[in-house]
């Protein structure tokens, strides 16, 4: 614990006290960065609370010893909605993806819910239990994946078109969305990029589980290179198998076609997939052994 977490811990109990005090019957929580042990020598300090349904509150921030306290209030309901897209992990290969929009539409506000812990009486408590934390990392790690397949068709455009500024811009933000995945598919919450390199030390750490080379991708070689594309793809597919599990191998062909540029792969509800732009191939266990195997090294 550094110095600035630590005293706006002690600030953001007492506010809580203070809070708990002035709204009888309504939970207060502390949410953000540093509800999950990070902050910088600037932090504010972010507090919510909540009141049951029909009872909504207007309340204003606040400094305390020189850090603004931003205040925020929800109903029970509104957070049950977001509990509700936590109760399990939807995104078919096929078909109707209507929780998987609705996700990534409220991803800001379950990284939230992800982050949140109830202060009483000077305790943290978690406001997720284990299976809605790791239906979030699912969730998180899907949209990351999306997120990269969505960025490698545009770099593929912008090859095509020679657009080379924009395609290197492009490519660093790839190169970020990469690392997002690796720390989502070590159970670290989607928090401001400013906290990705202290979110990838965490993922390391020995309370979490591993999280493959915690590092940037090198963005100095082209994205053209073949060599350069696998190395996303390979750190991809780590970050898929982390969260959930390596499939086994079996006796299986597969199209060249597949291990081309641009192809991506993707963990639904129902299975293993691949994807390029709008096009997506379903694959079985088997098949995604395989293509990861020949397709990333």
């Amino acid at each position: 614990m550094t110095p600035w977490h630590a005293e706006r811990l002690r600030i953001a109990h007492a506010t809580a006290a203070v809070l708990a005090a002035e709204h009888p019957g309504a939970q207060i929580r502390l949410e953000g960065a540093l509800a999950h042990g990070l902050a910088h020598a600037r932090s504010d300090i972010d507090l919510r609370i909540v009141t049951p349904a029909g009872q909504p509150l207007r309340v204003v921030s606040q400094v305390v010893d020189g850090i603004r306290i931003d205040l925020h209030t929800s109903t029970t309901d509104e957070l049950g909605e977001l509990h509700g897209l936590l109760a399990s992990f939807d995104l078919p290969r096929e078909g109707d993806v209507a929780a998987f929009r609705a996700v990534r539409r409220h991803l800001s506000d379950l990284t939230t819910l992800r982050t949140a812990a109830v202060l009483d009486h000077g305790e943290q408590n978690p406001v997720l239990n284990t299976n809605e934390t790791d239906q979030y990392a699912r969730w998180a790690l899907a949209d990351r994946i999306q997120a990269a397949i969505s960025l490698t068709e545009d770099l593929l455009g912008l090859i095509e078109a020679r657009q080379r500024l924009s395609e290197q811009l492009v490519w660093q933000r790839l190169a970020v969305v990469v690392a997002q995945a690796e720390a989502a598919a070590a159970g670290q919450p989607l928090l401001g990029e400013k906290w990705l390199p202290a979110l990838l030390g965490l993922a390391t750490g020995p309370d979490h589980a591993p999280c493959p080379v915690p590092t940037l991708p090198d963005t100095s070689r082209p994205f053209g290179s073949e060599a350069a594309f696998r190395a996303v793809r390979a750190r991809l597919c780590q970050a898929l198998t982390a969260r959930w599990g390596a499939p086994e191998p079996g006796d299986t062909a597969l199209d060249p076609a597949w291990s081309g540029l641009g192809w991506l792969p993707q963990r639904c509800s129902d299975g293993w997939a691949l994807q390029r732009g709008d096009d997506l191939i379903p694959l079985t266990d088997a098949q995604f052994h395989a293509w990861a195997t020949t397709a990333c090294s």
